[in-house]
């Protein structure tokens, strides 16, 4: 048992992660810029959400790590639709997207990733849905009050208060090692809408 312990103290220092430790710095243009950090162990899928105001578009992307491997990055946006009540919102992130391809992220310098403008990104492939399922959505997600907001109750004839909008970004990871390019993690990160 003795020997066990010691060579477990000998073993746990020279374990090190593939990364240790993600940091997103949201938009210079964002006032005050914030930094989000995510430190080994990485899971696979990390899921978070950004506050109202904060934005990762033009931002950036730092991994840290002691090993010399060599890591990539790339994006992918997400949008979804949202109702609006002049000023609530209703978002219907749990139902239909339009998603982009994956793009690669620009390494600027040494493991620092400048992160693309999200208007510069195609999201252009929302589905397209009929009247009914809208309404049907509505009602599930909303109820009667969300209905009657979508069915124009208080806006000028023929307005729709519905909008498409970015609702999640995310960044995938990965590690170039022997046996080709590997996950190290996909930070998908909501984005709040109708703000």
């Amino acid at each position: 048992m003795k020997y066990c312990i010691v060579l477990l103290g000998i073993l746990l220092p020279t374990f090190s992660y593939a990364l240790d430790s993600i940091e997103l710095l949201t938009s210079a243009e964002a006032s005050p810029q914030k930094t989000i950090k995510y430190s080994a162990p990485l899971k696979k899928a990390i899921d978070d959400s950004l506050d109202i105001g904060d934005s990762l578009s033009k931002g950036t992307l730092i991994l840290l790590s002691k090993n010399r491997n060599n890591y990539r990055a790339t994006i992918q946006l997400e949008t979804s639709m949202s109702v609006t009540g002049e000023g609530p919102h209703l978002d219907l992130t749990d139902w239909k997207h339009c998603t982009s391809d994956w793009f690669s992220i620009t390494e600027a310098k040494g493991r620092e990733f400048s992160l693309p403008d999200f208007d510069a990104i195609n999201v252009d492939c929302f589905p397209t849905i009929s009247d009914e399922e809208l309404k049907a959505e509505v009602l599930r997600v909303g109820g009667e009050e969300w209905v009657s907001i979508l069915e124009g109750e208080g806006w000028p004839d023929g307005y729709k208060p519905v909008e498409i909008s970015s609702s999640t970004v995310r960044l995938k990871i990965e590690e170039k090692t022997a046996t080709g390019w590997n996950v190290v993690t996909v930070i998908n990160m909501s984005i709040p809408m109708g703000c």
